[in-house]
């Protein structure tokens, strides 16, 4: 079993969150792998800026999510840890990595998101900045 580390932001800007259209077509929040000597701060501020173009401050730690997916035949375990950002500058542009990214309000995301662990963070963010 390959397992992978990953680090990523729900970033907002006022009541707009930012979110990523990845390669399936799917809204997501901006995330990547954390390189070795990096930190999962270091590799979140780096993932969501290279992903969108946008920067970002980290305001609190909201945990990990982990699942299971297959890439080329070959199961992996994947654990995600979230943190919730403030914006600081840029404007989302998509990186080669991902399709789109953009702005949306806070309050379509629930209709948006797809993914369980996504609606989880985004819930755990939303009770967090309140």
């Amino acid at each position: 079993m390959k397992r992978e580390f990953s680090s990523g932001g729900v970033l907002f800007k006022g009541e707009e969150v930012l979110l990523i259209k990845n390669p399936s077509g799917v809204w997501t929040f901006p995330k990547g792998n954390i390189e070795k000597g990096e930190t999962p701060q270091q590799a979140a501020l780096r993932e969501v800026e290279e992903e969108t173009g946008v920067k970002g401050k980290i305001l609190e730690d909201l945990g990990e999510i982990s699942y299971w997916y297959k890439f080329r035949g070959r199961k992996i375990f994947k654990t995600v840890r979230y943190f919730l950002m403030e914006y600081l500058d840029g404007e989302p542009k998509p990186s080669w990595e991902v399709r789109e990214a953009r702005f949306f309000p806070a309050e379509e995301l629930l209709k948006l998101l797809k993914y369980k662990g996504d609606i989880e963070i985004f819930n755990r963010a939303i009770s967090t900045k309140t």
